[in-house]
C-alpha cells in the first residue's frame, strides 16, 4: 500500500531575487534526497535526520527548508526552525537561578521568537552550498531577504544562524556582518581523532592520572552487560524514558525529543544508526544513540538512570566502548558533541569552535541585542572555554 506524503509550501513566498529563485517548504521532503546529497554528500546530519525530526512532533518547533536556485539548480540549501527561545538557555551558575526567577515572574521578558538557520538536533549549521557552483555572496543576500519575509510573517523578532563552523564563518561571515548580523561564540564540538592503532595506544595518549582513573573505573564496571543494535532497538519506550530522565536533570534544555524521533531515525537510517544499551542485573540503566558512516562515529544522545549509572561509571564505560567501536570499524573520527568539556578534554578530545550570527528585525535593537548575547554567551560560564 502506498502512502501519500503531503508537503506544505507557501506560493506567496516563492520569488525571483536578483539572479536567484528562492523557494521555501516545510518538510525536508520538499526537496528530493538526491538534491540533499548533491550538496551534503554523505553528511550524517543530512536529509533523513531532518526528516525524522520533522516527523517526530517535537513541541515548540516549526521546521522549514529554504532553497536558492540558479537556472533550476539548487545552489544553496538552508534548513531553519522557528521557536520561542529562552535567553537563559546557555547560562550556568548563580545567574541561571536568578534569571529563572525572572522568567517565572515576567516570562515574556526572557523569551523571544527566533527564526534560526540550522537545526535543533545537529552539531553544526547545515546551510550548504553546491560544491560545483562558485560561491557568490549574492546567495546570502537572497537568503537574507527571504529570511526577513519569513520572520515578518511568523512574528519572529530575531534571525540567527546557529552553530556555524569556523571554516564557514571565514567564508560567509563578512557578508553576513555586512547584512547586519553580529557574531558570538557558541558551544564548541568535541572531537577525538582516532589516529592510534590499539586501545592501549589510546590509553597511552592520556595523562597518567587520567589513564589510571579511567582504568579503575572500567574495571569496576566489568559486570555491566552491553548490547549493541544496528538500526532499530527492541525497547524504544524504555530508551526514551531514560532520555527524558536525563533531559530533566540537565541544565541545558532546548528540544525535548519524542520517542517517535528515535523510531524515525532508526527506521529511516538503519545503516547509520546504532544503539548501545547498558544493563545492570538485567535492568536497562543507560543507552547511547550514535550515528556513523565509513569514517565518523557521532555520539548523539545518551540517557542514564541515576544513581545506578554513576555508581557503575556508565559515562566512562560508554566512552571507552565508543572508542573501541571506532577501532573495530576502522573509523577515524569520534564526535562527542557539545557540553561536558572538562571531562572530554581529559579524555583526549579537541574542541572545534562554532558561532552564532544574529540580528534583530528592528535595527534599533541590534546593538542592545549584541551586547546581551555577549553577556549571556556560554563560554562566559564554562571555565574550560
Amino acid at each position: 500500500m502506498q502512502t501519500a506524503l503531503y508537503i506544505q509550501s507557501d506560493p506567496d513566498i516563492h520569488q525571483q531575487t536578483s539572479l536567484f529563485d528562492v523557494e521555501v517548504g516545510y518538510s525536508a521532503a520538499k526537496f528530493p534526497e538526491e538534491i540533499w546529497k548533491s550538496l551534503m554528500k554523505d553528511d550524517l546530519e543530512g536529509y533523513r535526520l531532518h526528516l525524522a525530526f520533522d516527523s517526530a512532533n517535537v513541541q515548540g518547533f516549526k521546521t522549514g527548508y529554504l532553497a536558492i536556485k540558479k537556472n533550476q539548480v539548487v545552489v544553496c540549501l538552508a534548513p531553519f526552525f522557528i521557536t520561542d527561545y529562552h535567553l537563559d538557555t546557555t547560562v550556568q551558575g548563580k545567574l541561571k537561578s536568578l534569571l529563572q526567577k525572572v522568567r517565572e515572574k515576567i516570562p515574556f521578558l526572557m523569551r523571544i521568537k527566533i527564526l534560526c538557520v540550522g537545526s535543533p538536533i545537529t552539531d553544526a549549521c547545515k546551510m550548504t552550498m553546491h560544491p560545483e557552483y562558485p560561491y557568490d555572496p549574492d546567495i546570502l543576500q537572497a537568503l537574507n531577504e527571504q529570511l526577513q519575509k519569513i520572520a515578518s510573517k511568523s512574528g519572529a523578532s530575531v534571525i540567527a544562524f546557529k552553530d556555524v563552523l569556523a571554516k564557514d564563518l571565514q567564508k560567509y561571515g563578512a557578508k553576513l556582518n555586512q547584512l547586519g548580523y553580529s557574531t558570538v561564540k557558541n558551544m564548541p564540538v568535541a572531537v577525538n581523532r582516532i589516529d592510534f592503532a590499539t586501545l592501549e595506544d589510546y590509553y597511552t595518549s592520556l595523562s597518567y592520572a587520567t589513564r589510571k582513573d579511567l582504568r579503575r573505573k572500567i574495571k569496576k564496571s566489568a559486570h555491566i552487560e552491553i548490547k549493541e543494535y544496528q538500526g532499530m532497538p527492541p525497547n524504544i519506550e524504555e530508551i526514551h524514558a531514560l532520555y527524558l530522565e536525563t533531559y530533566e536533570r540537565s541544565d541545558l534544555k532546548f528540544e525535548k525529543l519524542t520517542s517517535t524521533f528515535f523510531e524515525f531515525t532508526a527506521g529511516l537510517m538503519p545503516q547509520n544508526t546504532r544503539f548501545v544499551l547498558y544493563y545492570s542485573d538485567q535492568r536497562l540503566i543507560a543507552f547511547n544513540m550514535l550515528l556513523h558512516n565509513e569514517h565518523t562515529l557521532m555520539d548523539k544522545y545518551i540517557g542514564m538512570h541515576q544513581p545506578l549509572a554513576a555508581d557503575n561509571n556508565i559515562y566512562f564505560l560508554s566512552w571507552m566502548y565508543n572508542i573501541e567501536m571506532c577501532l573495530r570499524d576502522g573509523l577515524t573520527r569520534f564526535q562527542s558533541g557539545q557540553a561536558s568539556y572538562e571531562v572530554k578534554k581529559k579524555l583526549g578530545a579537541s574542541l572545534e569552535d562554532t558561532y552564532i550570527l544574529f540580528k534583530h528585525t528592528n535595527r534599533l535593537l541590534n546593538q542592545p541585542l549584541a551586547c546581551l548575547a555577549k553577556l549571556l554567551a556560554y563560554e562566559n560560564f564554562d571555565a574550560n572555554l
